[in-house]
């Protein structure tokens, strides 16, 4: 039998915090009926896609209601492209998100655009040290405009 990626209980939590909608959903239908005068079936027929549309979403926003789960990638190890220089403070990118960085040694100023390795961590805050390229890690050119620039 092939488990499921998430567990039954984020999968009841989520859904448990969407009953509200649906009864706000059915409330509102009521009243619209009352009002407008459209015919009772549409109520089930709109819980229904209601509930479909819940239904679909739940694979991807599952995670964010996992309080439990632990990040499965650890930061420290990861490298990463600078994107405004570390003198002291600066950010870093890794995987598509943005970090506060700052050198592990003090008084050293890391350019952006050079690839770093996080050594440790300090609240939000990551410690790293510049690497030099290898074969297996591609340069990574910093981002053209966006936020920190």
């Amino acid at each position: 039998m092939k488990r499921l990626p998430w567990p039954t209980r984020v999968m009841a939590k989520y859904f448990l915090l969407q009953v509200p909608t649906w009864v706000f959903l059915v409330l509102v239908l009521a009243v619209l009926r009352k009002w407008i005068g459209f015919p009772w079936w549409v109520i089930p027929a709109a819980v229904a896609l209601w509930v479909i549309k819940d239904a679909v979403l739940f694979p991807f926003v599952w995670p964010a209601y996992d309080s439990g789960r632990q990040d499965p990638r650890p930061l420290v190890g990861a490298r990463g492209v600078v994107v405004r220089s570390l003198s002291p403070e600066g950010y870093i990118r890794i995987d598509g998100e943005f970090w506060r960085a700052e050198a592990m040694r003090k008084g050293t100023a890391i350019a952006a655009g050079e690839i770093v390795q996080v050594q440790e961590i300090r609240g939000l805050t990551l410690l790293v040290r510049p690497v030099k390229n290898s074969l297996n890690l591609p340069e990574i050119a910093p981002p053209k405009g966006g936020i920190f620039h």
